[in-house]
């Protein structure tokens, strides 16, 4: 099984101070590598994703604006309980301009709108550079059991979203922002939307948070473009979205996220001076596709993401398909994760049963754990880099997975396939995962001080997982206790592997031919807040 791990990083240059493991004094030296270049260099100049040619080409701005809507706030202060906000008059634009686009812009000191819970059907709406939308912190406006924004309890539906998104087509572009506010207090209460969530931590509950960007079931065509996504209460964005015809010709006909940076916290304090850190903002996954039905057909590319969860997370409680995650450079947060729900199933019209997640390719991706500080409180969960999740009380299939070309720095778990997410949970829908490939993979370590993880698990004899196979995977500082396996079938070579697994129920077929090089990795620097000048990272 999987072990809880605690990542520890040198006390100066990290707000994580916690425990490591005890040391073995017949372990070698750790061996650092700390390679950084801006964005330009590490791309060679061209722009994100130009020369690929596996993905469309880049999306543009609309051309068709139908109206056009200036700022009057400069700040989202929202003390008037009588304050009508801009929920209305956004809202009539985007009920007008339907197969159009509606533009939010700024008006010199007026840079800001305030909102409620707001309907995107079939239009785009456009966030101007220099522009800020803040969710109103107000739960009555986003009510829907009667529990939204209530201290204790653990209604997972209990808030309505901030934007829902719907119909054919339907996107959010721009240089601009849309904030959340997750850190701040509550109209007429005195916490925020990240406080109610962390008091359910210990017992892992799910508050009714509302969901920054959501998708509506039926959804076609959705398109996210460049826009930066700050402080969501709860997840950021949740995809369900698919070709229009059903079918998959183009990639990206389904969903396309292109250029969107999501940073939370997006500040280290809120305004009444409390502290923010990515593992305080729980459950606020990146992107997560498949989270309400199926999501078909998409293109996640170009994106940077830190936050206090899974940076992706595909979810398979539906069906999820054809999905290429290209270009993308993570900091913060929990992994490239598929998972946990990979239980679900899906009869095309055609009459063809889909289960699960299944033809998904990651590559060209960065993982750097070292972006920032995650806080007191973080687990081994904050220092994930690619990570399979599931358990018998919600697994199912997940095959022809795709990894390569991928480097990561200073995880607890380099790559983590876990059959047993939630041990505690019982149930008959075991996991099922089979064809995952990891090629040209490499991880380093640069202010870590303890080694990192691989863990390959399988459910049990009957239940095997596999085939996995591992080609040109480099994980550097690993010691002899730190890779774990069981009831699985693995395949090495014919590019070196730093590591042999083995353990009960473990096949290894040895095909490795030597001579390969480990991936030279360079780590972008990522978007972060500005550090307090008395803080010591």
């Amino acid at each position: 099984m999987s072990r809880a791990r605690l990542s520890v990083f040198l006390g100066a240059f990290s707000l994580l101070g916690a425990a490591g493991c005890g040391a073995n004094d017949e372990m070698p030296a750790i061996d650092y590598v700390c390679g950084t270049a801006s964005p330009i260099e590490s791309s060679g100049g061209a722009a994100c994703g130009a020369n690929d040619p596996n993905l469309p080409p880049e999306p543009t701005f609309p051309t068709d604006v139908c109206q056009t809507l200036t700022a009057t706030r400069s700040s989202p202060t929202e003390d008037d309980p009588n304050d009508a906000l801009d929920t209305a008059r956004i809202q009539a634009a985007l009920s007008a301009c339907k197969g159009r686009a509606i533009r939010l812009t700024s008006d010199g000191p007026n840079d800001v709108f305030l909102a409620g819970h707001l309907e995107v059907n079939g239009v785009t709406l456009w966030v101007d550079a220099g522009t800020t939308l803040y969710a109103s912190r107000n739960p009555d406006l986003y009510q829907k059991t009667g529990n939204c924004g209530a201290l204790g309890i653990n209604d997972s539906g209990a808030c309505s979203d901030f934007i829902t998104l719907s119909g054919a087509g339907p996107g959010i572009v721009g240089d601009g922002v849309i904030d959340g506010q997750g850190g701040e207090p509550l109209v007429g209460r005195d916490y925020s939307w990240w406080q109610s969530s962390y008091a359910l931590r210990e017992i892992d509950g799910s508050i009714g948070n509302p969901t920054l960007i959501n998708t509506a079931t039926g959804t076609t065509g959705l398109l996210l473009y460049r826009i930066t996504l700050h402080n969501s209460p709860k997840f950021h964005v949740k995809i369900t979205s698919s070709p229009a015809d059903g079918t998959c010709t183009v990639p990206g006909e389904g969903f396309t996220v292109w250029g969107v940076t999501v940073l939370t916290p997006s500040r280290w304090t809120n305004s009444r001076g409390e502290l923010l850190t990515p593992s305080f903002a729980r459950n606020t996954d990146g992107i997560d596709p498949g989270a309400n039905s199926i999501a078909t057909c998409g293109v996640m590319a170009c994106n940077t993401i830190s936050t206090g969860d899974d940076h992706i997370a595909i979810k398979g409680g539906h069906w999820v398909s054809d999905v290429i995650i290209a270009h993308n450079h993570f900091g913060t947060g929990h992994g490239m994760s598929i998972g946990s729900e990979t239980y679900g199933s899906y009869t095309s019209p055609d009459g063809v049963q889909h289960r699960g997640v299944e033809k998904v390719s990651v590559y060209d991706l960065t993982i750097d754990a070292d972006s920032r500080p995650v806080g007191s409180e973080a687990t081994a969960s904050d220092f994930n880099g690619i990570r399979v999740k599931s358990d018998e009380s919600r697994g199912g299939l997940v095959t022809n997975i795709t990894y390569r070309d991928i480097c990561m720095r200073d995880m607890t778990n380099a790559i983590l396939v876990s059959t047993a997410y939630n041990p505690l949970f019982a149930g008959t829908l075991y996991p099922d995962f089979r064809m995952l490939t990891f090629q040209n993979i490499r991880h380093v370590t640069c202010m870590g001080v303890q080694r990192p993880a691989v863990t390959l698990e399988g459910f049990n004899a009957a239940r095997h997982l596999g085939p996995v196979t591992l080609d040109n995977v480099m994980v550097d500082n690993l010691g002899p206790l730190d890779v774990a396996a069981e009831f699985s079938d693995i395949t090495l070579g014919p590019g070196d592997v730093n590591f042999f697994p083995a353990g009960p129920g473990v096949t290894v077929t040895d095909n490795r031919v030597g001579g390969s090089t480990p991936r030279a990795c360079v780590f972008p620097p990522l978007p972060a807040p500005d550090v307090p000048p008395d803080w010591l990272r």
